[in-house]
C-alpha cells in the first residue's frame, strides 16, 4: 500500500489535531474532510487544499475510495460513522470518548469485529515513552495507593455541559485518567463515585456534577481514587491534571503533559514531556494500516470500551449512591 488515503469526520479541535500530524507523515493523503459546520470545514480545508468537502460522512464512504478514517465527533455523534466504516472496510481512529451508551459501543465494538479492520482510539498517553517505562518499573514494585486529579474549568463546546451529550467529566475529560490506570495496573473490580453540585453558577443550559472523587478497586490490589472537578479557574503554577503512584519505597508523580517525578529518600529525579504522545499514536495507526499488523496499537476499540464502562460505572455509581461492579 503506497498511499493510505485517510478521511476525517469532525473539524474541530481535534480533528485539527490529527490532520495537522498526519500531514507530517510521509505516504498520507488526506482526500476527504466531513463536517457540519461548514465554516469549520472549509477553514479546516484550507490545511488540506486538495481533500474534498462534505457536509455529512454517508455521502463521503460513497463516494471517496478510504483506507483509513479518523473519527473525531462529540460523544452523542458516535455510532453510524464507525459502523459504516466498519461495513465498509475502512480502518478508523476514534476519538474518545467513544460513545455515551455503553449497549451502543458495544453494538460498534461487534461491528469492528466482524469486520476484521484495525481501531485504535485515542489514548495517546499510552504512546508516551516515559509511561511505558513506569508501566515495565511497576512490574517489580509494590504499589498499594494511587491519587489522580482533572482539575480544571468548563471547555466551549456547548455539548459538553449537557451530561447527556458529553457523559460528564468523568466521561469526557477524566476518562484519560481512567484508562491510564487501568494501561498501569489492570482490570478493575469495582468503583464508588460520589459527585456534587453547587459551586458553578450562571453558565446555561448546565447540568453536570461540579466535582467529584471516585475510589477503584483493582484486581491487582491496587486502589485508586479518582479527583475530577470543572468549577477551577486557571492558576498558574498548578498543573490540574496528573497522578501520584505510592510504592513501597519511592513516589512517583505526573504532571500530564509536562513532567515526570520519581521521588525516593535520597534524590527526586525529573523527566520533562518533550514529544507528541498524538503525533506517535497516529503514526503508529497509519503504519498498522500499511502493514496489516496492528500488535503495536495500545487501545484497540475493544480495549476502550473497559475504560469506557468504568467510567460510565463511576457515573451510575454517582446516581445511585452505591457501589458499582466493573
Amino acid at each position: 500500500m503506497d498511499i493510505i488515503k485517510v478521511g476525517i469526520i469532525g473539524c474541530g479541535w481535534f480533528g485539527n489535531v490529527h490532520l495537522d500530524n498526519l500531514l507530517k507523515i510521509d505516504g498520507v493523503e488526506v482526500t476527504a474532510l466531513t463536517s457540519s459546520n461548514i465554516v469549520k470545514l472549509k477553514k479546516t480545508g484550507e490545511k488540506a487544499p486538495k481533500a474534498n468537502l462534505y457536509s455529512n460522512h454517508k455521502e463521503m464512504y460513497e463516494k471517496e475510495n478510504l483506507d483509513a478514517v479518523f473519527i473525531c465527533v462529540p460523544p452523542d455523534s458516535h455510532g453510524d460513522a464507525e459502523i459504516l466504516a466498519a461495513q465498509k472496510g475502512i480502518h478508523m481512529y476514534v476519538e474518545k470518548p467513544i460513545e455515551v451508551s455503553v449497549q451502543k459501543a458495544k453494538t460498534i465494538e461487534a461491528e469492528i469485529k466482524k469486520a476484521g479492520v484495525i481501531s485504535s482510539v485515542g489514548y495517546q498517553e499510552r504512546y508516551n515513552e516515559e509511561m511505558n517505562k513506569i508501566k515495565a518499573y511497576l512490574s517489580n514494585k509494590k504499589v498499594g495507593l494511587v491519587t489522580a486529579r482533572w482539575l480544571g474549568g468548563i471547555p466551549g463546546a456547548p455539548w459538553w455541559r449537557r451530561k447527556e451529550r458529553s457523559g460528564g467529566q468523568i466521561v469526557e475529560q477524566s476518562t484519560h485518567l481512567f484508562d491510564t490506570l487501568r494501561y498501569l495496573f489492570g482490570e478493575a473490580e469495582s468503583v464508588f463515585c460520589l459527585g456534587r453540585k453547587g459551586l458553578v453558577e450562571n453558565i446555561p443550559d448546565y447540568n453536570l456534577e461540579d466535582y467529584s472523587v471516585a475510589t477503584i478497586s483493582f484486581k491487582s490490589g491496587v486502589l485508586a481514587t479518582v479527583e475530577t472537578a470543572c468549577y477551577l479557574d486557571d492558576i498558574k503554577h498548578f498543573n490540574g491534571a496528573g497522578f501520584r503512584i505510592v510504592c513501597e519505597d519511592e513516589v512517583i508523580e505526573c504532571d500530564w503533559n509536562n513532567e515526570f517525578r520519581y521521588i525516593t529518600n535520597d534524590s527526586i529525579r525529573k523527566v520533562s514531556v518533550t514529544e507528541s504522545s498524538h503525533l506517535k499514536a497516529v503514526e503508529e495507526f497509519i503504519n498498522s494500516v500499511r502493514t496489516g499488523d496492528s500488535h503495536g496499537i495500545k487501545s484497540t476499540y475493544s480495549d476502550a470500551v473497559k475504560t469506557f464502562e468504568l467510567t460510565m460505572a463511576s457515573n451510575e455509581s454517582i446516581k445511585s449512591q452505591s457501589p458499582q461492579q466493573v
